[in-house]
């Protein structure tokens, strides 16, 4: 991978680790809240910010790794071409 996208790696895990943080807060507060037969709106707008950053999250991580995979996929087909002239003959001599 190269080294400019280890960068972009760790901003994506951390958004994806934040908001299934986020994710599991707003699942206890949904849980505190059970007992009244209404969230409050806070609760509501945790939930739309979790799964709107876990979607963003996975999203960032299988673009980078899409990218990547390309990347090595178009170096693999690159060809070296080593000139006659410099040819090993296999002899010691």
């Amino acid at each position: 991978m190269p080294d400019g996208f280890k960068r972009w790696l760790v901003a994506s895990v951390s958004v994806l680790l934040i908001s299934l943080g986020l994710a599991l807060a707003d699942i206890v507060a949904a849980f505190v809240y059970f007992a009244d037969k209404t969230d409050p709106i806070w609760v509501t707008v945790l939930g739309v910010v979790a799964a709107l950053g876990i979607a963003l999250g996975f999203a960032g991580f299988f673009l980078l790794m899409a990218i990547a995979g390309w990347q090595s996929h178009r170096e693999s087909k690159r060809v070296q071409v080593i000139p006659p002239g410099h040819r090993d003959n296999g002899s010691a001599g």
